[in-house]
């Protein structure tokens, strides 16, 4: 009786250090999600808000990029960068998804947009008219960018 009494605190114990790993296990997650274990060290609102540039104000050239023939923006880590780009009328624009998940290119008004672009998938268009052109990531809203076509 004595050593079937023993097995059955064996068995216990057995069945009960399951749970306790996984009670560590929770109580870990918790620490590290309160501390912003997961954001590599930034904050979490670092990586929401991320390519929420605002254009430049009217007249402050030290902000503006200056016109190019042809832009190039690339999409990596949730943001268009960079998120201004300002080009010469009848110039493209070129984005390139470098992200490893879906993105795609939608301007206000919905009159130019891109198809769902994969890694390394490209869309480009032409700007015949000077302008502010804003867009996003429909898939990821927060996600703003500017075309700023000068003259």
């Amino acid at each position: 009786m004595n050593n079937q009494h023993e097995m059955s605190k064996q068995q216990s114990r057995n069945v009960f250090t399951p749970m306790r790993m996984g009670g560590l296990v929770a109580a870990g997650a918790i620490v590290l999600a309160a501390c912003g274990g997961g954001s590599g060290g930034r904050p979490a609102a670092a990586d929401s808000m991320a390519g929420m540039a605002m254009p430049p104000a009217a007249g402050n050239a030290s902000n503006a990029s200056a016109a190019v023939a042809t832009g190039a923006v690339h999409i990596k880590d949730l943001a268009f960068s960079p998120a201004t780009v300002t080009i010469k009328a009848g110039s493209t624009v070129v984005w390139t998804n470098d992200d490893s998940i879906q993105h795609d290119v939608t301007f206000d008004g919905g009159d130019i947009s891109s198809s769902t672009l994969n890694h390394n998938d490209t869309f480009s268009h032409t700007f015949p008219t000077a302008g502010t052109y804003h867009y996003i990531c429909s898939i990821h809203p927060f996600m703003h960018g500017t075309v700023i076509v000068t003259p």
